[in-house]
């Protein structure tokens, strides 16, 4: 599965590698998911970290802060734990919110991304698209993209069962 696209990005979400061109050749995954909850709640689904222990990952570090650094981590079990570490690149409340990983394991270097769009549908309608991308060309990156389709997709079904299940999800957020 290859896709070129020419794109013109802000300088400041191009992947690392590409930071002096404004069309690049990228590989990516792209879903579209309809949510039955104002788009407020959706975004606080997503950005709340308290919120995303309960449908993400089981540890989640680092608040949505643009040049922020994040992290996800999964305990496995027998396996042991996965964590990554990534960096908020661009972030409008609301409509998007651009990661970038700093160490994916299909290349380390930086330029995999996780973009994702938010748009209201109504008072209480919104969707979500989500854009994983910046993978290298090659047949290597196949598994990493087929991959990354199937768990995003699968995280977007947790996450509109969560909302369903929480009418209200302010009860997670910290305290402050």
């Amino acid at each position: 599965m290859q896709v070129t696209l020419a794109v013109s990005y802000p300088k400041n979400i191009l992947p690392k590698k590409t930071q002096n061109f404004t069309t690049l050749s990228m590989r990516e995954t792209k879903s579209v998911f309809t949510f039955d909850e104002p788009i407020e709640k959706l975004w606080s689904g997503v950005t709340v970290y308290e919120v995303l222990v309960h449908w993400l990952a089981d540890e989640v570090r680092g608040r949505p802060k643009v040049g922020g650094d994040f992290s996800w981590t999964w305990k496995l079990g027998l396996e042991g734990d996965f964590t990554t570490h990534g960096i908020y690149k661009k972030i409008e409340p609301l409509k998007e919110l651009v990661m970038e990983w700093k160490d994916h394991p299909a290349d380390p270097a930086g330029t995999i991304y996780l973009q994702l769009l938010f748009e209201s549908l109504g008072s209480n309608q919104s969707q979500l698209t989500i854009v994983n991308g910046g993978f290298p060309d090659g047949d290597g990156s196949d598994v990493w993209i087929d991959g990354a389709k199937e768990a995003w997709d699968g995280q977007a079904i947790h996450l509109k069962d969560f909302l369903k299940q929480n009418p209200d999800i302010t009860k997670f957020f910290k305290k402050t």
